[in-house]
């Protein structure tokens, strides 16, 4: 084989690993101060419920609450690169893999200082597990304590 057929076929095989991620859900949403967002997963029998809210903006910072799996998650989020994202591991990996299990991501987009309306994008990565959105959901009132 010539050179450039061995380049190319390397640039095929090596690509792939370098790609952006296939994401299973990813969405935009506008949340008021203390509104939840609630999302439900199903993996076989297994149902888990995840939920998040912001609470304040502090020095361009949004303090969020994120609940998953009944283990609750306090953090801030920037619009500025690295700050701007928080991740959350789904499900427990089926097998050990060099691959990435699959996760939820939080990301800061927005603020509008008039309406006083975040906006944010979520997204979540299947990890080649098999699991289900079941539900998606707004509510004024949601409580970390209910489901």
């Amino acid at each position: 084989m010539s050179r450039i057929s061995w380049f190319f076929l390397a640039i095929c095989l090596i690509s792939p690993l370098y790609a952006p991620p296939d994401w299973k859900s990813e969405k935009f949403l506008d949340l008021n101060k203390d509104e939840f967002y609630i999302v439900t997963l199903q993996a076989n029998e297994s149902q888990k419920t995840l939920y998040f809210r912001w609470t304040l903006l502090k020095n361009n910072g949004l303090v969020m609450h994120l609940n998953y799996d009944y283990f609750p998650h306090q953090f801030i989020l920037y619009r500025d690169y690295q700050r701007n994202c928080y991740k959350v591991s789904l499900f427990k990996e089926e097998q050990k893999n060099y691959s990435e299990g699959p996760f939820f991501m939080l990301c800061f987009k927005d603020y509008n200082r008039k309406t006083k309306v975040a906006t944010l994008k979520y997204y979540i990565y299947d990890g080649r597990r098999d699991f289900n959105v079941i539900d998606e959901r707004k509510e004024k009132n949601g409580g970390f304590g209910s489901n």
